[in-house]
């Protein structure tokens, strides 16, 4: 897959007509590869290449930095999930204050025209598109016969009664629901990180855990939960605590115990992958009321982790 990260990148290429599809594309849910089944069999059918034209950072990053953390995968992973569904090429433009000022007809006309060499362009129906977010699927229609392309609006996918969305899914990540995080998302949702040091209290307590750093995306809400911790050579069983230690008063922390493991794993990049949440983050009375908890959290997750390791992804095994 071909990607790129300026249009001003593809207008130096051999030009080509290509079917666009538009959007964020933030998590690649099960919504998303509908659009892309969809979009792909359009440009099969038209003989030409897909492609998907998204943003870098997202653009409430940039519109509103002081709003809390939005993203569902990191850029790289992103990029890698959209060529496993059949993307040509990925133009990740990147989104500054100078490409947040390019007016609707700018946009249709240097970005989607003479870049992208638009011959079918497929948004979502809420689309808006241009400085101060000018543009609607009129606009578009409208600039897409000036400019000699057509355009569609997709309905948004339903799953469960409502329609699938990152906002959605960021919501259920909220709220803890993990497992149904993942129902929208088609797979477990990631949460990569630095390993770095922390106090080993962990270890003083008979549970080492590696303490996650510089993570990117959205963390579910404080708790106990079931997951599985992907390292470089493989994954590995994990019980994994989000919260800010009340027991201990260390302060917010995201820490996995991986299950009967005893490397050194500081300064590795790891992907924690949420299964299930087991309880509510809460305080203790005593060490040992927390010790005698987290043992039967531990043995709780190795049983659940046991008997979903082969049936909760099919093809894709833990």
């Amino acid at each position: 897959m071909e990607r790129y990260f300026d249009y001003r990148e593809i207008q130096q290429t051999s030009p080509t007509q290509r079917v666009v599809t538009i959007g964020n594309f933030d998590g690649v849910h099960l919504g998303h590869r509908a659009v892309l089944r969809r979009a792909r069999k359009e440009a099969d059918a038209l003989g030409l290449d897909l492609a998907v034209l998204t943003f870098e950072p997202h653009p409430a990053e940039l519109l509103k930095p002081a709003g809390p953390r939005l993203r569902l995968v990191e850029p790289g992973r992103k990029l890698a999930l959209l060529e496993e569904n059949g993307v040509d090429q990925v133009l990740a433009q990147r989104f500054d204050e100078q490409f947040a000022h390019i007016d609707p007809q700018q946009f249709a006309t240097e970005v989607l025209s003479e870049s992208l060499g638009a011959k079918l362009v497929i948004v979502g129906q809420n689309f808006r598109f241009g400085k101060a977010r000018a543009g609607n699927i009129d606009t578009l229609c409208r600039e897409g016969q000036r400019l000699g392309f057509t355009v569609r609006a997709e309905h948004l996918v339903r799953g469960a009664g409502q329609e699938i969305s990152s906002s959605r899914i960021r919501g259920l990540l909220a709220d803890g629901k993990v497992d149904s995080a993942r129902d929208l998302l088609g797979r477990y949702h990631e949460v990569p990180g630095l390993v770095a040091p922390d106090r080993g209290k962990g270890t003083s307590l008979g549970f080492p855990t590696v303490n996650l750093t510089q993570i990117p995306v959205v963390i579910p809400k404080p708790g106990i939960y079931a997951a599985r911790c992907r390292l470089a050579d493989g994954d590995w069983p994990a019980a994994v605590y989000i919260g800010d230690r009340p027991t201990l008063g260390h302060g917010f922390a995201v820490e996995a115990h991986l299950l009967d493991f005893a490397r050194d794993l500081y300064d590795s990049r790891v992907v924690l992958r949420f299964v299930d949440r087991i309880r509510g983050d809460q305080k203790f009375d005593s060490k040992e009321s927390l010790v005698a908890q987290m043992t039967r959290d531990v043995e709780k997750i190795r049983r659940l982790l046991t008997g979903t390791v082969t049936t909760a992804e099919p093809g894709n095994p833990l």
